[in-house]
């Protein structure tokens, strides 16, 4: 019986091994073909142009001339004491987040919403965070591209917006970030100013480092007229907006018989452009270029105060090491332990202020001046025709 077994098992055919298929890691995401030259993955080219969507535009100017709660109190640096205060520094700006995309040098925003007074990051817990995340929830543009601010009558970015649009180049992770300006005061009079600017590379240098003190200025050549860096700006309309616009039609008017008060005459003389605005506008420009002074003032005396503070106390810092030091020789020439070393982060512990916001107000004063010179200027044409 064994023997007609061993032959039977001999007759059968061998089994076959099931080989297991060993798992293939998966192939990165790439970026499809054709749109290799338009998607910048690799964040290498820099911002040209912004394509601001006219909808985003009329957010903007909406949330410029809305009655905002006033801004919290400024807290420059160490005040010894509280800034003067000023019609300026109460008014406040309207402050946002846009969002949109990068594509091929064209950083096209799509949507914005609007922040709170104070909020300068994006954390955690913060509003803008949990508003990015509903937009994500319902399939919306959620990525953060910039910041919009309004302002008045020329003025210039804030310590705040520089901390804000930092932390949204920091969140998106690109090292990209446009700011875009709109001036409420002359939108007000006619006359629509929105200008778009990004951080310069010294500006970035210095955020990355978080150093704004006058060692690091210098090194990256920042002043207030290099911190930002200027970016032409078009304001586009969505398709169905276009259609709508052209379909739009003007009811016939019923045609009035010629008299004295109202002549047949084609296009009527209007001298509405000749009605000089210097009795209203100049003042006001006046003021707030005062208040700019006032405070940057303030704070040059801030920063004046601190650094003859930073210098007293980097004296008796030092003396301090070279009696530790002096000490540690003494005791190693008689035999004795030694005193534990200074850390080197101790040795230099000492930090000149940061002068960001001083940087801040220079700009402020210089835009304040520039606008008012302009403002002048036209007054002045108007005069004379």
């Amino acid at each position: 019986m064994t023997s007609m077994a061993a032959a039977l098992a001999a007759s059968l055919p061998a089994p076959t091994q099931q080989r297991v298929a060993t798992p293939q890691p998966a192939a990165p995401t790439k970026v499809p073909q054709r749109m290799e030259g338009v998607v910048d993955v690799e964040a290498a080219r820099e911002v040209e142009t912004v394509q601001l969507n006219s909808l985003v535009l009329l957010k903007i100017m909406k949330h410029s001339t809305d009655q905002l709660p006033p801004p919290p109190a400024a807290t420059y640096q160490q005040d010894r004491n509280a800034p003067p205060p000023t019609n300026l520094s109460s008014h406040p700006d309207a402050v946002g987040v846009l969002l949109g995309l990068d594509l091929d040098g064209v950083m096209e925003v799509e949507d914005s919403f609007a922040l709170p007074s104070g909020e300068t990051s994006l954390g955690a817990n913060s509003y803008s965070s949990n508003l990015l995340s509903h937009l994500r929830d319902v399939s919306t543009p959620d990525s953060p591209i910039g910041i919009y601010l309004s302002t008045h009558n020329g003025g210039f970015i804030t310590r705040a917006a520089v901390d804000l649009l930092v932390a949204i180049e920091r969140a998106a992770g690109r090292g990209k970030a446009i700011l875009v300006i709109h001036d409420a005061s002359r939108a007000s009079g006619g006359d629509l100013s929105v200008k778009a600017y990004r951080l310069s590379e010294g500006a970035r240098a210095s955020a990355k480092s978080k150093k704004w003190d006058t060692a690091a200025l210098v090194e990256n050549h920042i002043t207030p007229a290099t911190l930002l860096t200027s970016i032409p700006v078009t304001v586009s309309s969505p398709s169905l907006i276009n259609a709508f616009l052209t379909s739009l039609t003007t009811p016939p008017s019923a045609t009035e018989q010629p008299s004295l008060t109202s002549p047949s005459v084609p296009l009527p003389p209007s001298f509405s452009a000749l009605s000089n605005p210097l009795g209203q506008s100049l003042p006001a420009y006046l003021s707030d270029t005062l208040d700019a002074l006032t405070l940057q003032s303030h704070e040059a005396n801030n920063i004046a105060f601190l650094s003859r503070q930073i210098a007293r106390e980097k004296v008796r810092h030092e003396q301090s090491i070279r009696d530790r030091d002096e000490e540690n020789l003494r005791r190693r020439k008689g035999g004795l332990p030694e005193l534990p070393a200074i850390p080197a982060e101790m040795r230099n512990g000492t930090k000149d202020p940061s002068r960001l916001e001083l940087l801040c107000l220079q700009g402020q004063v210089d835009g304040l001046a520039k606008g008012m010179g302009a403002e002048a200027g036209k007054g002045l044409v108007r005069c004379y025709l």
